[in-house]
């Protein structure tokens, strides 16, 4: 494969990976904002009419959590592509870098790292937002 050639296909993969990196990013907010929609209904539902009904909201809050960790470990995997092919442009090796190598790498970062959701779970972005919304429903559980 010719020189030109290599760097347009890891070029494009490059951008290929920094948007799926970026989606993730988005589902993490949206992931955010959902949990923080049923969080306002339960809690409201819960002071309206019966406040068992916030045990729902605390456990959507934990399922939400687990998510967003889940699709931040995703991003993981990704980083890991995107860090090879940076590294063969900084140190200007691109021409023995194969290119079109996601799930090459995905797989070998798997096998030696894992499944990162519960890592991404205590990440900061991650942790506090969840855990805000599990100390006010308890919070409110115990006070009303």
């Amino acid at each position: 494969m010719n020189t030109e050639k290599r760097i347009d296909l890891l070029k494009e993969e490059y951008i290929m990976l920094q948007n799926f990196y970026e989606d993730i990013d988005s589902k993490g907010l949206t992931i955010k904002n959902w949990a923080i929609t049923v969080a306002v209904a339960t809690i409201g539902t819960g002071l309206l009419y019966r406040k068992e009904v916030l045990f729902i909201g605390l456990f959507a809050a934990i399922v939400f959590w687990y998510l967003e960790g889940y699709w931040r470990g995703l991003s993981h995997f990704f980083s890991k592509r995107i860090q090879e092919i940076e590294q063969a442009f900084q140190k200007e090796t691109w021409n023995e870098e194969v290119p079109l190598q996601v799930y090459s790498t995905w797989d070998k970062e798997y096998k030696k790292s894992k499944d990162q959701t519960l890592r991404y779970m205590f990440k900061t972005s991650s942790l506090w937002p969840h855990i805000g919304i599990i100390a006010l429903t308890i919070l409110i559980y115990i006070l009303s």
